[in-house]
């Protein structure tokens, strides 16, 4: 009798365990709209895009405090953000700089690189009613071992609504990306 009880219990439990539904977010994707009167020819070498431990896990995180980070339920990365970020600053230069001649280093090509860029994100998160970036990045004349370091600061509005903190974050990264272009291009 036990196991008859036990049994349908079971079967509700397993399927509504599993009817929990995760949502994936992704950014990025509008860069189809760029381009660039401006042509470069230079070989450029990116590379990968260094981050915090917090986007390394696939769950959304927002701050709740200036101590305490949490996972946003059921929000979840669609690919993981050191290849995501790094892919999308590839993808905004060679089409806003009219060149394909940008590679992830180390190598996707055999040609030998004019600029060096890299990029660490030190802090990309939302927090009370913004999303936050920090960055600094470093462009490098490979021919004249030229180093131009800069850091990079911006706070974009938002609200703690998942889609409208991707839509931020997707500005900041777009306006960091704009600020990179602009310096390789002096």
């Amino acid at each position: 009798m036990k196991q008859i009880f036990f049994i349908p219990i079971l079967f509700l439990l397993v399927f509504t365990g599993c009817s929990s539904k995760k949502e994936y977010y992704t950014f990025g994707d509008n860069i189809n709209g760029v381009s660039s009167a401006y042509t470069s020819t230079k070989i450029i070498a990116i590379e990968k895009v260094k981050i915090p431990k917090y986007l390394t896990d696939t769950s959304i995180v927002y701050q709740v405090s200036p101590y305490r980070v949490v996972r946003l339920k059921k929000a979840n990365w669609l690919t993981p953000m050191k290849k995501r970020l790094t892919n999308v600053l590839i993808d905004y230069l060679q089409k806003s700089l009219n060149n394909p001649n940008i590679y992830l280093y180390p190598w996707e090509s055999k040609k030998k690189s004019d600029i060096k860029v890299s990029l660490k994100i030190k802090r990309f998160i939302a927090y009370k009613d913004e999303v936050i970036l920090e960055a600094m990045y470093q462009i490098k004349d490979l021919k004249t071992q030229e180093n131009q370091t800069k850091l990079f600061n911006t706070s974009i509005p938002s609200s703690h609504d998942t889609e409208e903190i991707m839509k931020s974050m997707e500005k900041a990264y777009f306006k960091l990306i704009k600020q990179i272009k602009k310096d390789i291009i002096k």
